[in-house]
Protein backbone atom coordinates (compact mmCIF):
# COMPACT_ATOMS: atom_id res chain seq x y z
CA UNK A 1 0.00 0.00 0.00
CA UNK A 2 1.14 3.56 -0.70
CA UNK A 3 1.55 6.13 2.31
CA UNK A 4 -1.75 7.70 1.41
CA UNK A 5 -3.65 4.18 1.25
CA UNK A 6 -2.50 3.12 4.49
CA UNK A 7 -3.89 6.42 6.46
CA UNK A 8 -7.07 5.89 4.41
CA UNK A 9 -6.96 1.77 5.71
CA UNK A 10 -5.42 2.95 9.79
CA UNK A 11 -8.60 3.87 12.06
CA UNK A 12 -8.62 4.47 15.93
CA UNK A 13 -9.03 1.02 16.29
CA UNK A 14 -11.31 0.49 19.70
CA UNK A 15 -11.02 -3.16 20.70
CA UNK A 16 -7.56 -5.43 20.11
CA UNK A 17 -6.36 -8.37 20.05
CA UNK A 18 -4.46 -8.77 23.12
CA UNK A 19 -3.00 -12.78 22.25
CA UNK A 20 -1.55 -10.98 18.66
CA UNK A 21 1.81 -9.29 19.73
CA UNK A 22 3.53 -6.34 17.54
CA UNK A 23 7.17 -8.11 16.05
CA UNK A 24 10.02 -6.30 17.77
CA UNK A 25 11.62 -4.94 14.82
CA UNK A 26 8.07 -3.23 14.18
CA UNK A 27 8.16 -2.08 18.20
CA UNK A 28 11.12 -0.37 17.48
CA UNK A 29 10.08 1.18 14.51
CA UNK A 30 7.27 2.92 15.85
CA UNK A 31 9.29 4.23 18.69
CA UNK A 32 11.70 5.56 15.92
CA UNK A 33 9.29 7.51 13.74
CA UNK A 34 8.23 9.01 16.97
CA UNK A 35 11.89 9.91 17.71
CA UNK A 36 12.69 11.15 14.74
CA UNK A 37 9.79 13.59 14.11
CA UNK A 38 10.34 17.18 13.58
CA UNK A 39 9.85 19.31 16.79
CA UNK A 40 10.91 22.85 17.34
CA UNK A 41 14.35 24.12 17.83
CA UNK A 42 14.63 20.10 17.78
CA UNK A 43 14.86 19.78 21.43
CA UNK A 44 12.13 17.47 21.68
CA UNK A 45 10.31 18.12 25.03
CA UNK A 46 8.53 15.61 26.23
CA UNK A 47 9.27 11.76 27.23
CA UNK A 48 7.83 8.44 26.21
CA UNK A 49 6.73 5.99 28.49
CA UNK A 50 6.03 2.43 27.50
CA UNK A 51 4.10 0.58 29.69
CA UNK A 52 4.64 -3.24 29.84
CA UNK A 53 2.87 -4.02 33.82
CA UNK A 54 -0.33 -5.25 33.37
CA UNK A 55 -0.48 -4.23 37.03
CA UNK A 56 0.38 -0.17 35.66
CA UNK A 57 -1.93 -0.63 32.74
CA UNK A 58 -4.70 -1.53 35.06
CA UNK A 59 -4.73 1.25 36.75
CA UNK A 60 -4.35 3.59 34.38
CA UNK A 61 -7.42 1.88 32.32
CA UNK A 62 -9.63 2.43 35.66
CA UNK A 63 -8.76 6.26 34.91
CA UNK A 64 -9.38 6.28 31.60
CA UNK A 65 -12.94 5.18 31.56
CA UNK A 66 -12.44 1.69 31.21
CA UNK A 67 -10.98 1.94 27.97
CA UNK A 68 -9.53 -1.39 27.10
CA UNK A 69 -6.69 -0.52 24.87
CA UNK A 70 -4.83 -0.03 28.03
CA UNK A 71 -4.57 -3.46 28.80
CA UNK A 72 -5.79 -5.32 25.97
CA UNK A 73 -3.14 -3.14 23.48
CA UNK A 74 0.04 -5.30 22.36
CA UNK A 75 2.13 -1.86 23.09
CA UNK A 76 1.26 1.44 25.29
CA UNK A 77 2.79 4.40 25.08
CA UNK A 78 1.90 7.36 27.44
CA UNK A 79 3.66 10.59 26.13
CA UNK A 80 4.31 13.28 29.09
CA UNK A 81 5.63 16.64 28.12
CA UNK A 82 8.18 18.90 30.28
CA UNK A 83 7.50 22.10 31.73
CA UNK A 84 11.01 22.33 32.50
CA UNK A 85 12.36 24.14 28.79
CA UNK A 86 15.46 25.64 29.98
CA UNK A 87 16.54 22.46 31.61
CA UNK A 88 15.74 20.18 28.37
CA UNK A 89 17.68 22.73 26.13
CA UNK A 90 21.12 22.40 28.39
CA UNK A 91 20.58 18.90 27.27
CA UNK A 92 19.89 19.30 23.87
CA UNK A 93 22.87 21.55 23.87
CA UNK A 94 25.04 19.18 25.80
CA UNK A 95 24.55 16.81 22.89
CA UNK A 96 25.37 19.14 19.91
CA UNK A 97 28.34 20.26 21.65
CA UNK A 98 29.63 16.64 22.89
CA UNK A 99 30.02 18.95 25.89
CA UNK A 100 32.75 20.55 24.22
CA UNK A 101 32.70 24.45 25.85
CA UNK A 102 34.11 25.73 22.75
CA UNK A 103 31.34 23.97 21.11
CA UNK A 104 29.02 25.04 23.32
CA UNK A 105 30.38 28.59 23.44
CA UNK A 106 29.78 28.98 19.68
CA UNK A 107 26.53 27.84 19.97
CA UNK A 108 25.50 30.84 22.64
CA UNK A 109 23.57 32.84 20.08
CA UNK A 110 21.58 29.72 19.37
CA UNK A 111 21.24 29.48 22.95
CA UNK A 112 19.94 32.58 23.64
CA UNK A 113 17.35 32.63 20.75
CA UNK A 114 15.53 29.50 22.23
CA UNK A 115 16.31 30.31 26.09
CA UNK A 116 14.20 34.03 25.94
CA UNK A 117 10.88 32.78 25.33
CA UNK A 118 11.22 29.31 27.07
CA UNK A 119 12.45 31.43 30.63
CA UNK A 120 9.68 33.49 30.33
CA UNK A 121 7.04 30.78 30.18
CA UNK A 122 5.67 29.87 33.20
CA UNK A 123 4.41 25.75 33.62
CA UNK A 124 1.26 26.48 31.51
CA UNK A 125 2.77 28.23 28.60
CA UNK A 126 5.53 25.78 28.95
CA UNK A 127 3.37 22.38 28.54
CA UNK A 128 1.14 24.03 25.91
CA UNK A 129 3.76 24.50 23.94
CA UNK A 130 5.68 20.88 24.56
CA UNK A 131 2.61 19.40 23.71
CA UNK A 132 2.62 20.64 20.45
CA UNK A 133 5.73 19.25 19.40
CA UNK A 134 4.31 16.23 21.94
CA UNK A 135 1.34 16.14 19.17
CA UNK A 136 3.71 16.10 15.67
CA UNK A 137 6.02 12.86 17.33
CA UNK A 138 2.26 11.16 17.72
CA UNK A 139 1.42 11.50 14.44
CA UNK A 140 4.56 10.12 13.08
CA UNK A 141 4.11 7.18 15.15
CA UNK A 142 0.81 6.63 14.10
CA UNK A 143 1.88 7.24 10.66
CA UNK A 144 4.85 4.77 11.07
CA UNK A 145 2.17 2.26 12.38
CA UNK A 146 0.05 2.63 9.37
CA UNK A 147 3.00 1.88 7.61
CA UNK A 148 3.51 -1.42 8.74
CA UNK A 149 -0.24 -2.44 8.89
CA UNK A 150 0.06 -2.03 12.82
CA UNK A 151 -3.31 -0.34 14.10
CA UNK A 152 -3.10 2.56 16.72
CA UNK A 153 -5.49 4.23 18.67
CA UNK A 154 -4.15 8.02 19.87
CA UNK A 155 -6.29 8.69 23.00
CA UNK A 156 -6.58 11.50 25.10
CA UNK A 157 -9.41 10.87 27.39
CA UNK A 158 -8.10 10.06 30.88
CA UNK A 159 -7.07 11.41 33.72
CA UNK A 160 -4.11 13.04 33.30
CA UNK A 161 -3.18 13.87 36.94
CA UNK A 162 -4.22 10.88 37.71
CA UNK A 163 -1.90 9.15 35.37
CA UNK A 164 0.89 11.20 36.46
CA UNK A 165 0.47 9.64 40.33
CA UNK A 166 0.61 6.19 39.08
CA UNK A 167 3.31 6.43 36.91
CA UNK A 168 5.19 8.10 39.73
CA UNK A 169 6.25 11.24 37.59
CA UNK A 170 8.04 14.00 38.53
CA UNK A 171 7.15 17.29 38.41
CA UNK A 172 8.26 18.45 35.34
CA UNK A 173 6.20 15.70 33.34
CA UNK A 174 3.22 15.84 32.17
CA UNK A 175 0.81 13.00 30.63
CA UNK A 176 -0.72 14.36 27.24
CA UNK A 177 -1.67 11.44 24.84
CA UNK A 178 -2.01 7.52 24.69
CA UNK A 179 -0.88 5.68 22.08
CA UNK A 180 -2.00 1.99 21.74
CA UNK A 181 -0.50 -0.02 19.14
CA UNK A 182 -1.20 -3.64 17.83
CA UNK A 183 -3.64 -5.59 15.95
CA UNK A 184 -7.50 -5.10 15.44
CA UNK A 185 -9.72 -7.77 17.30
CA UNK A 186 -11.86 -9.49 14.73
CA UNK A 187 -14.98 -8.03 16.03
CA UNK A 188 -14.04 -4.49 16.63
CA UNK A 189 -17.08 -2.57 15.67
CA UNK A 190 -15.18 0.51 15.07
CA UNK A 191 -13.62 -0.77 11.45
CA UNK A 192 -16.91 -1.69 10.11
CA UNK A 193 -17.72 2.29 10.28
CA UNK A 194 -17.08 4.63 7.32
CA UNK A 195 -14.24 6.78 7.31
CA UNK A 196 -15.50 10.13 7.71
CA UNK A 197 -13.42 13.63 6.40
CA UNK A 198 -14.50 16.81 5.05
CA UNK A 199 -13.87 16.93 1.34
CA UNK A 200 -10.89 18.73 -0.03
CA UNK A 201 -13.52 21.31 -1.51
CA UNK A 202 -14.29 22.52 1.88
CA UNK A 203 -10.62 21.69 3.62
CA UNK A 204 -8.44 23.62 0.99
CA UNK A 205 -9.09 27.02 -0.64
CA UNK A 206 -6.74 29.27 -2.31
CA UNK A 207 -5.84 32.94 -1.93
Amino acid sequence: MSFVKNLAWRYATKKFDPKKPVAEQDRLAVMEAIRMAPTSFGYQPFHVFEVESKDLREELKKNAWNQPQFTDAPLLFIIAVRSDLVQRIDEFLDIVSDKDPEKRKALKPYEDMMKGPASRANTEQATAWAAKQAYIALGFGLAAAAEMSLDACPMEGFDAKAFEKILGLPENLHVQAALAVGYRAADDEAAKRPKVRFPKSELFSKK
